[in-house]
């Protein structure tokens, strides 16, 4: 959301202008700007010749592109917007409505007003109408970048929130939190201010306030799980009830322009600025969760009506490590202007962006160009690679395995996931799962050392198989929550390639990346 602007959305001219972008050319060159300090010159980018390529998305949890959701919860509809109300196409009509039917979206940013009870206990309403937004999610594949709030009318106006009632509510809502926990991929601060975004409220002088909140949202919210603070002057100047926590605070930048806007210094997280270079090493120390959204298309003060170099935007992305972006504000601008921007390997080594070569190649093995809507969609978060020297091999009634995977993604697996090897029968069952010693939080896209190369992590051991007979074997990656395990959609998948493929079983419980097969 803005941060000085009343949610608005010109539906019919969003539609329009879409109408009119799928009549373009997917071969039209857009100048994609150069990273660096001072004004950038379009001389030095070079044309990038070619037709743009699709390649089929990963549907993963807790990354990628989100959608954004509002809905109070006594009307359970939006306060903004007449489509957005509850039931079964609450979410598929933003999908339709921002062309995004093909990019597999597991994310949400969802936004539940609390109004009607800003100074009094949530009732057996709020509450029931709370469990039937995450049963939606649950039902549809979707997780929660999720933050409550009181005032959805915006600047000038009082939410009446305070300290007592929001404190009285993170309780109340603490229950249904770790309940549905493996619906929630982070957790924004919210709660003070307009649309929750910490500003236009008394609260904001009242430091102990703000540390009371956070420390009770982190006490509710399960560790590791993150929640998200706007500024880093915010988190700077916290005092929590356990320092440890602070770790798990990441950052919502509502106000991403690429440092490019007027307003862009004490609201974006500008390069070379201090701010910038404190989530850089936060970040690094402790692999947050990390997202952002565009200022809406908007001619006014707050408003961002021009296009921001989208390779500036890939490097922010890559060293603040995000895990989401918002799909939804600035679409007709720049989302669309992303999906015409063509990105090569070339392009991206030049600007010390990660990526795995099979990225850039089609099922054939050629060469292909692809857009930066794709690249930036497909890397958001992690992107998991099976190298093809991993291998498995049935030694003496033992499976033995060795395997090498990378992450090209910008960021890494922050929430918890269990790693196995599974045996697959060829009559399409489970046979065996075997757990890994492996934790794939520590899967970074690089190191220190070689910030420009995928670093590579080894698994490797031997089990006893406990069977016979030929079995295909695969890496299984689910929910580490329980309730969450057995479902294939939210189980991790790795980047496709001749040597890697997925399978599903018939009853939805496995998603599995399967790289070869042995014969015990």
């Amino acid at each position: 959301m803005l941060i000085n602007i009343k949610k608005t959305m010109a539906i019919l001219s969003t539609l329009l202008l879409g109408i009119m972008c799928s009549f373009c050319s997917d071969t039209i060159d857009v100048y994609v700007g150069q990273y660096g300090e001072g004004e950038t010159d379009e001389t030095e980018t070079p044309v990038i010749e070619g037709k743009i390529i699709d390649i089929e998305s990963l549907r993963n949890p807790d990354r990628g592109f989100h959608l954004e959701c509002n809905l109070l919860a006594d009307e359970m509809k939006s306060p903004y917007n007449d489509y957005e109300v509850y039931g079964n196409e609450l979410y598929s009509k933003n999908v339709e409505q921002f062309g995004a039917q093909e990019d597999n979206l597991t994310l949400v940013q969802q936004y539940i007003y609390l109004t009607k009870w800003v100074s009094k206990d949530l009732d057996a309403e709020a509450l029931a109408n709370i469990r039937k937004v995450f049963e939606l999610m649950k039902a549809q594949g979707y997780k929660a970048i999720l933050r409550f709030a009181y005032n959805h009318a915006g600047l000038n106006t009082s939410g009446g929130e305070s300290k007592q009632w929001i404190l009285r509510h993170i309780e109340q809502l603490t229950p249904l939190l770790n309940e549905y926990i493996g619906q929630i991929a982070t957790m924004q601060v919210g709660f003070i201010g307009a649309w929750g975004e910490w500003h236009t409220s008394p609260l904001m002088s009242d430091q102990s306030a703000k540390n009371a909140v956070v420390s009770a949202l982190l006490r509710a919210l399960p560790a590791p799980y993150c929640v998200e603070m706007r500024y880093p002057n915010h988190k700077k100047a916290l005092t929590l009830e356990q320092e440890e926590y602070r770790g798990r605070i990441g950052y919502a930048n509502d106000y991403f322009t690429a440092g490019e806007h007027l307003l862009a210094p004490g609201n974006d997280f500008i390069p070379n600025t201090d701010d910038y270079k404190q989530i850089v090493e936060e970040v690094k120390a402790n692999n947050f969760y990390m997202s952002g959204e565009i200022p809406y298309k908007e001619d006014t003060e707050w408003g961002l009506a021009k296009l921001i170099s989208p390779i500036k935007s890939l490097r922010i992305l890559r060293e603040h490590r995000y895990s989401a972006f918002d799909v939804t504000q600035n679409y007709e601008l720049n989302i669309i202007s992303w999906k015409q921007v063509k990105v090569n390997p070339a392009l991206l080594n030049d600007n010390h962006i990660l990526f795995d070569e099979s990225y850039f190649k089609d099922d054939e093995g050629n060469d292909v160009i692809r857009s930066f809507y794709q690249f930036v969609r497909d890397h958001l978060g992690y992107r998991l690679n099976l190298q093809s020297e991993s291998k498995v091999e049935a030694k003496g009634g033992n499976l033995e395995y060795d395997l090498t995977i990378t992450n090209t993604g910008f960021a890494t697996v922050i929430n918890p996931k269990e790693v196995y090897l599974v045996l697959v029968s060829e009559d399409g069952k489970v046979a065996k799962e075997f757990k890994l010693d492996a934790d794939p939080k520590t899967w970074i896209p690089s190191t220190e050392q070689e910030p420009n190369q995928a670093a590579k992590y080894s698994i490797k051991g031997s089990v006893a198989a406990g069977v016979s007979g030929t079995y295909k074997v695969g890496i299984w990656m689910p929910e580490k929550v329980a309730d969450w395990k057995y479902n294939s959609v939210y189980a991790i998948k790795f980047a496709q390639t001749e040597n890697v493929t997925h399978w599903y079983d018939d009853a939805g419980k496995y998603a599995v990346n399967l790289f070869g097969t042995v014969t015990f």
